[in-house]
């Protein structure tokens, strides 16, 4: 899969992981970045339910910057809702889960407390 500019991002703030702009920039990209979330079941109108999966006592949602990292992520197709880093954030905050982004799939995969 082709690199993307949240892969981009991702590695310059890891290859400095004290530089606050660095880290500024990454979380831009990904306010700025539509994401595909993994739904339980396809939404409802507005309703939707997100995948969650529990680790070291905090609920995950699973959100990918492309939907071929999604299907690659599942297996196969999947239920899921587009929406910006910036719409998703206080819709997670909000419930107190946390975001696993790219998990297994892609050099940005990292994982973002709630808070």
């Amino acid at each position: 899969m082709a690199e993307t500019p949240l892969d981009r991002s991702h590695a310059a703030m890891e290859t400095a992981p004290d530089d606050d702009a660095l880290r500024l920039r990454f979380f831009d990209a990904l306010a700025g970045a539509e994401l595909v979330l993994l739904l339980d079941a396809e939404a409802d109108g507005e309703a939707i339910t997100p995948r969650t999966f529990p680790l070291d006592g905090t609920a995950y949602v699973l959100a990918f910057d492309t939907e071929e990292r999604l299907a690659s992520f599942a297996g196969a197709i999947a239920p899921y809702a587009a929406l910006s880093g910036r719409a998703l954030a206080p819709k997670l905050a909000g419930e107190g889960l946390g975001l696993a982004l790219n998990p297994q799939v892609a050099p940005s995969a990292t994982f973002l407390l709630p808070e």
